[in-house]
């Protein structure tokens, strides 16, 4: 068969509906995610009356927290090996792979509730916790780096944002089935994910392979048949083409061992850092601190109606705003859009440790029961504040930008280094907030959280360099152009006649890096 890799002019868009069609099936990943992350804020009460005494609302804060961070660290391991397995198996085949584990976890979560020792029954929940957080990280992975290479490049943190959209959909989905409460039991809300994840298995064996991962793999023909069907028979390929092959080392080159070798180079390196700075800060922004004890969170603030309030608040201004995101990410820029997430979450977690500095004062010098839902207002507005910014920066971007920034040769590696402490980063909240809140209090804990979006703003600022729009191929010439050390700290030229060099300079115009200019 005759590829028509020439059938069109330049000027032709290529098509994106098959591109929308695998990303939404890909994204049925991210939904799963979103609704673990929602299904143990929703399921916390019903444990507590099911296990009695030894409840884990009502036990040792170990235990509360052990049930949430079992999730964060099945998805550390499965994180760390997704990125070898999705360069040596491909992106497909290694979502076929996650969808597993997740498959077996959610039936354990089923049939917990009919075993009747109790000891029994919290061991199938801690395992089938763990099962689907190694299935949701792995494809926490494989996920956005798919729809990153099937995309073309001006719509790619278009699609590319459809993950994160799906994550919080998940998420509100999750927890709107437990409103009200006691009206859908945990058991058949794990019956419900159960599916989904089956639906998800068996539609992900009829979308194409990644034709980025087809040409490292050296299978260029079917990679230019799967690109063409892609983008359409009237659009010409070649450039595209040609931009795939100038990023990549051939597969030879794809080893474990030789990727590792690979990182050792400033120029790959470099994004290499830059991704793990994202995911830091996307993480240790507070949103699984708010996420996993919405309701308790609320709680202690007074809020009356606290679930059905964490509920509308967190699930839907997640949902509302990341479908925000996806309309203007391609339009905005990714670093205005940071600076911007960074700037109103900030502000939201003083709001909200004011909140909480207030409801101490109130609870410490009055007792009565009209003055404790004093200040609730205060922590509703800064909850819808928090996930609205989030939703429309630290959400989806970090995931997308992953994908773009590091080369194609040692992305799978990158890639699944930097979701491995991605998963880490929530294990640590996850766990350690509890710990954290009892020695600062709320408001001390909310604080913290303030402090860190605000340096995420200059290290965005300044560390961070667009990619809206750019080729692989202009990204990476962006990291080959200068050094972060020689930017960070100049050094006089002594060769030079002039007293001291050319400022060190960004051409946000060109986009070709930091050069002397």
């Amino acid at each position: 068969m005759e590829i028509p890799l020439e059938g069109g002019s330049h000027g032709n868009k290529p098509r994106v509906a098959l591109v929308a069609i695998f990303s939404l099936i890909a994204c049925l990943g991210a939904f799963l995610m979103g609704f673990n992350e929602g299904y143990a804020t929703q399921t916390l009460d019903e444990l507590n009356r099911t296990l009695g005494t030894d409840s884990i609302r009502s036990s040792a804060i170990a235990e509360l927290s052990a049930f949430n961070a079992i999730f964060p660290v099945g998805a550390i391991i499965g994180g760390l090996f997704a990125g070898w397995a999705s360069d040596t198996f491909g992106r497909k085949p290694s979502i076929v792979v996650g969808a597993l584990p997740q498959l077996v976890g959610w039936a354990a979560l089923s049939v917990a509730h009919f075993v009747p020792q109790h000891i029994g029954f919290l061991s199938i929940m801690l395992a089938g916790r763990f099962l689907a957080g190694l299935g949701a990280g792995w494809n926490s992975l494989c996920v956005p780096v798919y729809i990153t290479e099937i995309s073309p490049v001006k719509q790619r943190a278009f699609f590319g944002s459809w993950n994160q959209l799906f994550v919080c959909i998940g998420y509100l989905v999750a927890l709107s089935l437990g409103i009200p409460e006691g009206s859908f039991h945990y058991y058949y809300v794990s019956l419900v994910a159960f599916a989904t994840n089956l639906l998800f298995l068996l539609t992900m064996l009829f979308v194409e392979e990644s034709p980025v991962w087809l040409f490292a793999s050296g299978r260029s023909e079917k990679g230019e048949r799967v690109l063409c069907r892609l983008r359409g028979p009237d659009v010409d390929i070649n450039r595209e083409i040609d931009d795939i092959n100038s990023n990549m080392i051939q597969a030879e080159s794809l080893s474990l061992s030789k990727s590792f070798l690979q990182l050792r180079r400033c120029s790959v390196m470099s994004p290499f850092l830059l991704s793990i700075m994202l995911m830091f800060f996307m993480q240790f922004g507070g949103i699984n601190a708010l996420a996993y004890y919405a309701s308790q969170q609320l709680d202690q603030a007074r809020v009356p109606d606290y679930r059905l309030v964490s509920s509308l608040t967190v699930g839907g201004t997640l949902v509302v705003f990341a479908v925000l995101s996806v309309l203007i990410v391609e339009r905005v820029g990714r670093k205005v859009l940071l600076v911007a997430s960074s700037v109103g979450m900030m502000a939201s977690c003083v709001m909200l440790a004011v909140d909480f500095y207030l409801v101490r004062s109130s609870s410490s010098s009055s007792s009565s029961s009209d003055d404790s839902h004093r200040y609730s207002p205060l922590a509703i507005v800064s909850s819808v504040v928090y996930n609205a910014s989030f939703s429309i920066g630290w959400g989806p971007l970090p995931w997308v930008m992953m994908s773009e920034l590091v080369p194609t040769s040692v992305r799978g590696i990158s890639t699944g280094f930097s979701t491995a402490l991605n998963w880490g980063f929530v294990a640590v909240v996850t766990f350690g907030v509890t710990y954290y809140e009892v020695v600062v209090h709320p408001y001390g804990e909310w604080f913290t959280f303030g402090g860190i979006m605000l340096i995420s703003v200059f290290c965005v600022i300044f560390l961070l360099p667009e990619t809206r729009g750019r080729t692989m191929e202009e990204i990476q010439l962006t990291f080959e152009s200068f050094s972060y050390r020689r930017y960070l700290f100049p050094k006089r030229d002594r060769s030079s006649t002039h007293s001291e060099r050319e400022p060190l300079l960004y051409d946000r115009k060109v986009g070709n890096g930091l050069q002397y200019m």
